[in-house]
C-alpha cells in the first residue's frame, strides 16, 4: 500500500514538473516599439514577480491557466492568461499601451503630483469602465505571441468574475507602486550600479508593497539599498 502511494505521488510530481515550463518573452512598447525596462511581470497563480532587464527581456515559470499582469511605469494594465501551447523553443513578444492622459474632470494643480499617482487615476478610471461595460472577448494572440490567450482586461459582468478582476487589478497597481518607488534611477544613484549587476540587484532585493507604504521617504530606499549591497558584499567574502 505504502509502495503504491509512493509511487502515484512521484507520478504526480513528474507530471507537475513536465507541466511547467520557463517561458522567456520580452515587453515593448506598443507605439515605439522600444524595449520596456524594468517593467514587472507576475505570475498571480504562484505569486512569483521578474523584471524586465534593459532589452526588455524577461524569463518566468509557467503552468498552462496561470495568469500574467504586467506592470510598468507610464502603461496601461495589462493581464493575459497561458493556455499552454507556446513551443519551448519560442520567445513571446508582449506589447504594453502607453496610458495617454484623459482624466476628464480631474484637474492636477500640484506640479509635484508623481508620474505614478496620475498614471494611477487613468488605470482606475480605465478599470471602472471597463467593469461597467459590455464583456468583450479581447483575444491577444496577436499581441502576446502563441501561447497566450484571451485578454483579463474586459471582462463579463458576473460577480466573481469581477472580484477575480478588481484582485488582479489591485495587485497590478501595487506592483506598478514598487515600481515606482524602487526605480532605476533611484537604485542606480545610491548603488551606482549597471547594466547586468543592477538587473540582477533590482530583482533579487525588491522591496514588498507593504514596506515601501511604511517607509514612504526616498531616504528610506537610500539605507535600504546601502544595507542591501553590504549583505551583497558579506555573501561574495
Amino acid at each position: 500500500m505504502k509502495k503504491n502511494l509512493l509511487f502515484l505521488l512521484v507520478f504526480f510530481m513528474c507530471i507537475q514538473t513536465q507541466a511547467q515550463q520557463t517561458v522567456w518573452g520580452y515587453i515593448r512598447d506598443s507605439v515605439t516599439n522600444e524595449p520596456v525596462e524594468l517593467a514587472s511581470v507576475t505570475n498571480t497563480s504562484h505569486k512569483s514577480t521578474v523584471i524586465t532587464n534593459n532589452q526588455g527581456l524577461f524569463k518566468i515559470n509557467i503552468v498552462k491557466n496561470d495568469v500574467l499582469t504586467v506592470s510598468a511605469v507610464g502603461y496601461r494594465y495589462f493581464t493575459v492568461v497561458y493556455n499552454g501551447l507556446i513551443a519551448a523553443s519560442d520567445t513571446i513578444q508582449l506589447y504594453l499601451i502607453p496610458i495617454s492622459r484623459n482624466l476628464n474632470n480631474v484637474t492636477v494643480k500640484n506640479s509635484g503630483v508623481s508620474q505614478y499617482t496620475l498614471d494611477s487615476l487613468e488605470r482606475n478610471m480605465e478599470f471602472k469602465e471597463a467593469m461597467i461595460s459590455p464583456p468583450v472577448k479581447a483575444v491577444e494572440l496577436a499581441n502576446s505571441g502563441a501561447g497566450f490567450g484571451i485578454s483579463l482586461n474586459r471582462l463579463s459582468k458576473k460577480e466573481k468574475s469581477k472580484r477575480k478582476a478588481t484582485e488582479l487589478f489591485n495587485n497590478s497597481e501595487k506592483e506598478a507602486y514598487i515600481n515606482y518607488r524602487f526605480s532605476l534611477d533611484i537604485v542606480t544613484r545610491y548603488s551606482g550600479l549597471k547594466n547586468e549587476a543592477l538587473q540582477s540587484f533590482v530583482q533579487r532585493h525588491r522591496p514588498s508593497y507593504e514596506w515601501l507604504r511604511k517607509h514612504p521617504k526616498e531616504e528610506d530606499i537610500k539605507y535600504y539599498i546601502n544595507e542591501k549591497l553590504k549583505e551583497d558584499r558579506a555573501r561574495k567574502k
